[in-house]
């Protein structure tokens, strides 16, 4: 991660790099558009699974390396049980699904947790390829859009950041921050791992 003035982003930003946001699936494969280096599908909040993450505290972040055919069995002991916790996690299985899919590997390094203030609050970048995000409860992840205005994902959105990690992408990293609003957030992040 580096972080640069807000000024100094606003320059970096100007580089040829597009963000798409859609509510229909269709705009993450839209990652590998050479000059996209965010997508955002943009969906609905699912209330049970608000609900559940109104009581969900974890005293540490859950981190784990999932494999793709056992996600649900990777982190459901570690999650408390309550009305919802079977849908929070066959959402996250879904998630996890589509990435794996998406980025062609068998193995996601999981982070699931919850906060009480944000964890990054300067714009940065991040060094590594790719990087999935959803807040199923609280304000979404912040960016910086080609104009340099500050745009941002709604909660439950899943939303993938391209780091510059991503092979061509090394000056065009998406620049975004946690959201600077001091509410509770429930977070999941996801990022490919490769043997």
């Amino acid at each position: 991660m580096s972080a640069l003035p807000f000024s100094e982003f606003k320059l970096l930003n100007n580089l040829p790099a597009r963000q798409l946001s859609d509510s229909s699936t269709d705009v993450l494969p839209q990652i590998f558009a050479p000059d996209v280096n965010l997508v955002s599908w943009q969906r609905k909040a699912e209330p049970l699974i608000t609900a559940y993450c109104n009581q969900l505290t974890l005293a540490m972040p859950l981190k784990r390396i999932v494999g793709i055919d056992t996600v649900q069995s990777d982190i459901a002991a570690a999650l408390p049980e309550a009305p919802g916790k079977a849908a929070l996690l066959a959402d996250i299985v879904l998630v996890c699904q589509m990435f794996s899919c998406l980025m062609d590997c068998q193995q996601l390094g999981l982070r699931l947790e919850t906060l009480q203030r944000p964890m990054c609050p300067k714009f940065h970048t991040d060094h590594l390829v790719c990087r999935l995000v959803c807040t199923y409860l609280g304000p979404g992840t912040e960016w910086l859009d080609a104009a340099g205005n500050m745009a941002h994902a709604s909660s439950f959105a899943v939303t993938l950041l391209k780091g510059s990690g991503w092979e061509g992408n090394e000056q065009q990293a998406i620049v975004h921050r946690s959201p600077a609003a001091a509410l509770p957030r429930v977070l999941l992040t996801l990022d490919p791992i490769y043997p």
